[in-house]
């Protein structure tokens, strides 16, 4: 991430115009902050130190954290990674998800919404590549410490 808190500001706000529009979602009140960190401390935060492919992840308290690779400038795909965590972020904002009492059900209910308005934003900009879903790390217990947050193990597009 080679942007100036200028044009991250700039950016978040494109993306989350476009987030309004492919899904309803009202623009948020305040921006959340947004951290890069190496893709291995992500790993270490999110994965119990083993390798796997998450890219970004969002919590209520610290905001975005993406991996310090991404090109949010050349590459759409790796906009469309920072929109899925937008997308969270508002999610929790506007407190769509709170109804769901199960833990489990609330975080899948999430997450899927916010990897098909990634997918739709990847559609409305005709980039070729999508992402989905491969599965869950297996921990998944109605209980907040049985998942970190955005613990998902995710496939992000060929």
């Amino acid at each position: 991430m080679t942007l100036n808190q200028s044009e991250l500001v700039s950016l978040m706000v494109e993306l989350f115009a476009a987030i309004r529009l492919v899904s309803g979602y009202p623009s948020p009140a305040v921006l959340p902050e947004v951290h890069s960190l190496p893709q291995i401390e992500i790993q270490r935060r999110l994965c119990d130190g083993r390798s796997c492919r998450v890219k970004a992840y969002y919590h209520p308290q610290s905001g975005v954290i993406v991996d310090e690779t991404l090109d949010f400038q050349g590459d759409p795909f790796d906009r469309s990674i920072l929109l899925h965590e937008l997308v969270h972020h508002l999610q929790k904002t506007t407190g769509k998800f709170e109804v769901v009492t199960s833990f489990c059900s609330r975080r899948i209910s999430e997450e899927l919404e916010a990897y098909e308005i990634q997918n739709r934003y990847l559609s409305e900009i005709h980039a070729s590549r999508r992402a989905f879903v491969m599965g869950w790390n297996g921990k998944c217990a109605d209980d907040d410490e049985a998942l970190k947050p955005d613990a998902t193990v995710r496939r992000w597009g060929d």
